[in-house]
C-alpha cells in the first residue's frame, strides 16, 4: 500500500479531466499540460501518478483484474446489473458498459503517458536521471494499457507522444506488439529492481514482456524472461492464504508480488472483502471446485482432453463427501458447504457454512482475498495483485514442456508451487507422463493457483479452449443444503448439481470484445470487430 502514490494519483486525477468524445485524443483538453507544469521532478512525478490513476476503474463491480474470473468458467456473478454476466453469457455488445469503460480508461492512460513523455523531452530543469526513470514508468504503463487493449480488442491505433491525430486507423497486430515491446525494453533497461510491486519496476516490465511473449506463442523467449526475473530475487511467499490477506499483500517488500494496484485508508477503498465476502459477486462454479485434484495428486474423475490425453481419476474420491482429501488450495480459496465461515469483523460466523442461508447461486463463496477481521467494508486497504512470482514459475514450466516435453525442469517448477501448500508433488504423483498429459496438468495448475485473480480469462483465450470450457455454469442446489450434520448425506444435506447460468461462446466472435459504438461513431476509420 503506497498511500503517497495513491494520494497524488487522486489529486492529479482531478486536474486531468479530459472532455473529448473520442478517447483516442493524445492532447486532451486538460486544465494543465506538461509543457506548462513541468518545472521539476516533483511535478513530473505528480503527472506520472495521473497515468497510474487509470488502473483504478470507476466502481467496485469492475474490480480489475479479479472481475475477469466472472467472465470465465471459474465463477459466476448472479447480479445481472453488473458488467460481467453479459460477457460470460456471450450477450455483450458495442453498447455494453464495460466495453466502453475499458477502452476509455486504457486510452486515457495512454494519452496521459504520451503527454508526460512529450513534456519531459523539453523539460530542461529536470535531471536526466530523473527523466529516464519517470519516462520508464510512463512507458511501462503505456505498454500495460496497450497490451490490455490488444487482449480484449485486438488491433488498435498506435499513438505515441509525436502522433498528430486525424481519425487514426487500427494498427496491425504485429506493429502494436512491436510498439509494446519497445516500450518494455526501455523500461527494463531503466527501471530499478524492487520487490513488493508498489510501483513499476524492472521485474514488472520483464513480467509484462513475458505475458506478451506467451500471447505471441514464443516459448523460448518466455523461458529467457522467466530466468531473468528469477535472478532479481523474487520467491514464493511462504503462506498461500496469508499472501492474499493484509499481512501479506501489504508487506512492502513481499518477495512474491511483482506489481499491484495500491489502496489506502481514507483515500480509496479496494472493497475486495465487500465484493467477495459480503455482496457475493463472485460465486465459484462447480466446475471450478471440481478442478482441484485430490491430495493423492489426481483429478476427481477421468479426464480426456481434446488432443487425446487421458488422466485417470482418483478411485479414492468419495462423491458423497466431495471436499475431503482435496488440494489444500480448495479450502484456502473457497468456502465449501459445511466448512468454517467467518467474517468476524462483521459479526458473522458459522462453524459449518450452510448455503441455504446465504445469497450464493452456486452454494460456494470465496475465502481467498476476504479479510475476516475487517470492520469497515467501505474503507479497505487490501491492494489488488496484478502480477506475482508463481505465475513466472508456471509460465516457465508451460514453455519448457511445450518445447521439450515433461523434463525434470518442468517437474521441479511445478513442485515448487505445490510444495508451498503441502500438496503432493507432481513428480511423486505423476512421474513419466506424456507431454499431452503434462500440458493438461499445467493448465489445471494455473487454474487452481490463480483462482479469483483473473488469469483464467486470458488463459482460455491463449490456449484457444474457450468454446470448449465456456459451457453452462453449474453449482449445487442450495435448497438441498439446509441442515448440516457432520457432512453425512441426509434429506437436508445433498449435493445436487444444477445449472446456475446459461452460457455460450462463439469462437468466430467472442475471442475479442466489440469496439465501443461511441468510438465507432466518433472515428469513421475504425471498423467493428467481426460478428458484432
Amino acid at each position: 500500500m503506497n498511500s503517497k502514490l495513491l494520494l497524488y494519483t487522486f489529486i492529479i486525477s482531478g486536474m486531468l479531466s479530459a472532455s473529448c468524445q473520442s478517447y483516442l485524443d493524445t492532447v486532451p483538453e486538460d486544465k494543465v499540460t506538461p509543457e506548462s507544469f513541468l518545472t521539476g521532478a516533483e511535478q513530473a512525478n505528480t503527472l506520472l501518478n495521473g497515468v497510474y490513476n487509470q488502473l483504478y476503474y470507476d466502481s467496485p463491480d469492475k474490480m480489475v483484474p479479479y472481475v475477469y474470473d466472472n467472465m470465465s468458467d471459474n465463477s459466476f456473478n448472479s447480479h445481472s446489473w453488473d458488467p460481467a454476466p453479459q460477457f460470460a453469457s456471450g450477450t455483450q455488445t458495442g453498447d455494453s458498459d464495460f466495453t466502453l469503460v475499458k477502452w476509455k480508461y486504457n486510452f486515457r492512460g495512454i494519452s496521459r503517458a504520451n503527454s508526460l513523455l512529450k513534456g519531459l523531452a523539453g523539460a530542461d530543469a529536470i535531471a536526466n536521471s530523473d527523466k529516464a526513470k519517470i519516462s520508464a514508468e510512463a512507458r511501462f504503463l503505456r505498454a500495460y494499457y496497450y497490451f490490455d487493449l490488444v487482449c480484449f480488442y485486438g488491433e488498435v491505433p498506435i499513438l505515441d507522444e509525436q502522433t498528430v491525430l486525424n481519425n487514426p486507423e487500427r494498427g496491425k497486430l504485429d506493429a502494436v506488439l512491436s510498439f509494446i515491446n519497445n516500450d518494455l525494453d526501455y523500461a527494463i533497461d531503466q527501471l530499478p529492481v524492487a520487490l513488493g510491486g508498489e510501483r513499476a519496476s524492472k521485474g514488472a516490465a520483464l513480467m509484462l514482456k513475458l505475458r506478451v511473449a506467451e500471447w505471441m506463442n514464443k516459448p523460448e523467449l518466455v523461458i529467457s524472461l522467466a530466468q531473468q526475473i528469477q535472478k532479481l530475487g523474487y520467491q514464493l511467499y511462504p503462506n498461500y492464504f496469508e499472501l492474499f490477506q493484509p499481512a501479506g499483500i501489504e508487506q512492502k517488500d513481499n518477495p512474491e508480488i511483482i506489481f499491484k494496484i495500491n489502496y489506502a485508508k481514507d483515500l480509496q477503498s479496494s472493497e475486495v472483502s465487500k465484493i467477495f465476502g459480503n455482496w457475493n459477486n463472485f460465486t465459484p462454479t462447480l466446475q471450478m471446485v471440481d478442478s482441484y485434484y485430490t491430495t493423492n495428486g489426481y483429478p476427481i474423475r477421468d479426464i480426456r482432453t481434446t488432443d487425446g490425453a487421458f488422466i485417470a481419476g482418483d478411485p479414492s474420491y468419495n462423491k458423497d463427501r466431495p471436499f475431503d482429501n482435496r488440494d489444500p488450495r480448495l479450502q484456502l480459496s473457497i468456502v465449501v458447504p459445511g466448512s468454517e465461515f467467518r467474517l468476524d469483523g462483521q459479526g458473522w460466523y458459522q462453524a459449518h457454512y450452510i448455503p441455504a442461508n446465504w445469497d450464493v447461486a452456486t452454494s460456494f463463496t470465496v475465502r481467498k482475498f476476504v479479510d475476516p477481521y475487517l470492520k469497515t467494508l467501505t474503507n479497505e486497504t487490501t491492494d489488488r495483485i496484478v502480477m506475482r512470482y508463481a505465475e513466472v514459475l508456471l509460465a516457465w514450466a508451460e514453455a519448457e514442456n511445450q518445447l521439450h516435453g515433461p523434463t525434470a525442469q518442468v517437474y521441479e517448477l511445478l513442485d515448487r508451487v505445490r510444495s508451498r501448500v503441502g500438496m503432493v508433488k507432481v513428480s511423486q504423483a505423476m512421474p513419466n507422463i506424456s507431454q499431452a498429459v503434462m500440458t493438461e496438468v499445467i493448465h489445471n495448475e494455473r487454474r487452481v493457483e490463480f483462482f479469483g485473480e483473473g488469469r483464467r480469462w486470458f488463459d482460455i483465450r491463449r490456449w484457444k479452449i474457450a468454446e470448449t470450457v465456456m459451457v453452462d455454469a453449474l453449482g449445487y442446489d442450495k435448497s438441498k443444503l439446509s441442515w448440516y450434520s457432520d457432512g453425512t448425506l441426509t434429506a437436508y444435506w445433498q449435493y445436487i448439481p444444477i445449472v446456475v447460468d446459461r452460457r455460450s461462446f462463439n469462437p468466430n466472435r467472442d475471442y475479442l470484445w466489440p469496439i465501443p459504438n461511441e468510438e465507432l461513431n466518433a472515428n469513421p476509420n475504425i471498423q467493428q470487430n467481426p460478428g458484432y
